[in-house]
This record gives C-alpha cells, sequence and structure tokens, in this order.
C-alpha cells in the first residue's frame, strides 16, 4: 500500500495504455498527465468524475523537445512539493526494413520512446532524492527482450530503455527510490489496433482473424493482454511492499518470451 497521496507523472498518458494507468492512479493520487495532445471537455470529464478529491493536471508537450521536458520540470518544481512517481509510458510504432527506415522516422522513435524517459528521469530524480522516495515506471515492451523484423526503431528503444531501467536502479540503490520496466506483449491499444488494420488490408481478411494470426505468431495464451491488468502491475511497484525490486524488467506477455 501507499500509505500518503503522491504526485504521479504519467507520459503518454491519453495512449491506451497510459490511460489505464491514470484511471487507476486518478482514484487516491494527484496525477500529472503529460502527452502530445489535450483531452477533449467530454473526456477530461470522465477523468474527474473517477476522482472527485486529489488533483488532475494536463500538460501539452512534444516529448522530441529536450527544451520542453526541462520547462515542464521547472513548471512542476513552483507547483508542487514533490514529483514521487514517474511513469513513462509515451511510445510510437513505426514499421519498416531497416534498409527503408527512414532517418527522420528513426530520429522520432528514438527520441519519444527512449530520450523522453532519460530526459524527465534526469530531472525526477533529483526530486525523488530531496524528498527521500521515489518511483520510476517505464513502459517498455517484450520487444526490449526480443526483436521482430520491421521494428529496428522500436525494438532499439525498447532495448535501450531497459538499459536505462537498470542504469538508473544501480545509481539509486543505497536509496529509497526504485526503477523497474514492465514489458506487456500484445495489448488491444491504438498502436496495436494500426498494425492489425494494415494486415487487414494487405491479406483481405477480416480483423477478428488477422487478431487471432497475430497473437498466433508471437502470444501463447492467443489474449491480447489487457492495460488494467499493467496499470495494476506498475501500481504494486509503488507500494512498500515493492521497495525492494528495482532493475527489474517484468514481463506480463502471456508467455511470448518463454518460447
Amino acid at each position: 500500500m501507499m500509505k500518503k497521496v503522491k504526485n504521479v507523472l504519467i507520459t503518454g498518458g491519453l495512449g491506451g495504455i497510459g490511460l489505464n494507468i491514470c484511471k487507476l492512479f486518478i482514484k487516491d493520487h494527484n496525477v500529472i498527465i503529460v502527452d502530445n495532445k489535450l483531452p477533449n471537455k467530454s473526456f477530461a470529464k470522465k477523468l474527474s468524475d473517477i476522482n472527485k478529491k486529489n488533483l488532475i493536471l494536463y500538460k501539452k508537450i512534444d516529448l522530441e523537445k529536450t527544451s520542453q521536458i526541462k520547462n515542464l520540470f521547472q513548471q512542476l518544481k513552483k507547483k508542487f512539493s514533490s514529483i514521487d512517481i514517474l511513469i513513462n509510458c509515451a511510445g510510437i510504432q513505426h514499421l519498416s526494413s531497416v534498409e527503408n527506415f527512414s532517418e527522420e522516422m528513426w530520429e522520432k522513435v528514438i527520441s519519444i520512446n527512449l530520450s523522453s524517459s532519460f530526459y524527465t528521469s534526469k530531472y525526477a530524480i533529483p526530486l525523488m532524492r530531496k524528498n527521500k522516495w521515489g518511483r520510476i515506471i517505464n513502459i517498455a515492451s517484450t520487444h526490449g527482450l526480443v526483436a521482430s523484423v520491421n521494428k529496428s526503431a522500436y525494438v532499439a528503444s525498447k532495448h535501450g530503455m531497459i538499459g536505462l531501467t537498470k542504469t538508473i536502479a544501480l545509481e539509486t540503490a543505497t536509496s529509497p527510490i526504485t526503477c523497474n520496466a514492465i514489458c506487456p506483449g500484445w495489448v488491444d491499444t491504438p498502436l496495436v489496433s494500426r498494425q492489425i488494420e494494415q494486415r487487414v488490408k494487405k491479406n483481405k481478411t477480416s480483423r477478428k482473424k488477422e487478431e487471432l494470426n497475430l497473437l498466433k505468431e508471437k502470444q501463447p495464451n492467443l489474449s491480447f493482454i489487457k492495460g488494467s491488468d499493467i496499470a495494476a502491475l506498475a501500481y504494486f511497484l509503488c507500494t512498500d511492499e515493492a521497495k525492494d525490486i528495482t532493475g527489474s524488467s517484468i514481463n506480463i506477455d502471456g508467455g511470448w518470451t518463454s518460447q
């Protein structure tokens, strides 16, 4: 359990997995949602309805731009006495062979998926040290442990995220700060949905068939991972009971990486 209200910063908080994490943490903590877009009014109200007593703050920034991340933390330091929990969930995908991968898309994927996690951690850790408590959770992927064709930037960024996680864990090991990575398999998110739609068009089949084919290729339990289950794991890693778990890459992948 967490004994008091925490200030939780979630990047990519309006995305598929990020939204589930926000919905869980909003129930009893202050949540700062960082995304490249802002929610519409009805969506914002739904999140507000979940939480009646704590603060929900939306910050629209471009995580490709280091200066915007730095400015964000300068603003947050003035508003909050601490940033207790950092959850790096922002991520994008692009499919192409290495030889055809555009330089622009490579830089974009690496910047958003990996570099932004480095910079948010860089600015959050001093605040955690000052308050003598902190949790950093990086939402990586099974692709941080194994590879797939046509996903060079995504795979490289997620492998890098796991390496970053281990390094931060070692550098904070003697303090009450932990850093862990969660590695989901296929989750029914907008990012995965777009991949399925591409397969439907390419193979001229039904969505249901392509969903099953996708799962058969990688995920032995033949079921998409629930975003709410990833959120529950992230929440547990923030509790006192998880204080000795650090530097870990925790799979939630339906058996994918057991093969």
